[in-house]
């Protein structure tokens, strides 16, 4: 099994094709506006976001997961070689994903109920509460007096440390508002839910949030 570097889903595709054989497919294609790292990773967001919405949940190589009765190898400067497991040992990257949003509101991304999540009402960042949940969630940013694009979506297993970060290193002026998860107690869960707001963001306005990537 490779590492997980130079392309973290080599892993999870190694997997595949030892359980499977080697009748993986491809296909690809060059958006002009792909040359650009925002734009690709933008469009790459949008991409996983319609394929969680129309077939249900994430490409199965995505998210640093690899399927059931594997291992996961380490980055190179690990050393870890991952492979089939033994009957006596685990993997907690074969969890399963989380669902697809509702998209309910996709084109607001400033709205209450956007994507079918329940965010807070909006704060400026300089005012973050000591009453902000220490609990997994999601996050968005904005400029108060041009908020549309977003300026950046963020997940995080601690919201108000991760927003207290922000606070220290961003403009307090600008709004943030956060959504609690309920059982997204995984970081590919929050990074699936995290990439399907950054791709519903570009399905809206054909641009990621700002700051992102």
């Amino acid at each position: 099994m490779p590492f997980r570097d130079p392309h973290t889903a080599a892993p999870c595709l190694w997997a595949i094709r030892d359980r499977d054989g080697p009748d993986l497919e491809i296909s690809w294609t060059t958006p002009d506006r792909a040359t650009e790292k925002q734009p690709r990773k933008g469009i790459e967001a949008a991409l996983i976001a319609l394929h969680r919405r129309e077939i249900g949940h994430s490409p199965t190589a995505n998210f640093g997961r690899i399927i059931e009765g594997y291992k996961q190898s380490g980055y190179s400067s690990d050393g870890f070689v991952g492979g089939p497991l033994s009957e006596d040992e685990t993997e907690p990257n074969t969890e399963p994903g989380v669902g697809p949003l509702e998209w309910t509101d996709h084109e607001r991304p400033l709205s209450t109920d956007w994507m079918g999540l329940d965010w807070t009402e909006p704060e400026p960042l300089d005012e973050v509460s000591t009453d902000t949940p220490t609990t997994d969630g999601l996050y968005r940013l904005w400029n108060a007096g041009d908020p549309e694009p977003l300026t950046y979506i963020g997940e995080s297993s601690n919201l108000k440390s991760r927003l207290y970060s922000h606070r220290r290193e961003r403009d307090g002026e600008l709004q943030y508002s956060y959504t609690v998860l309920d059982e997204h107690n995984a970081q590919h869960k929050r990074q699936e839910v995290e990439t399907e707001l950054i791709g519903a963001h570009w399905v809206s306005y054909e641009c990621a949030p700002v700051d992102q990537f």
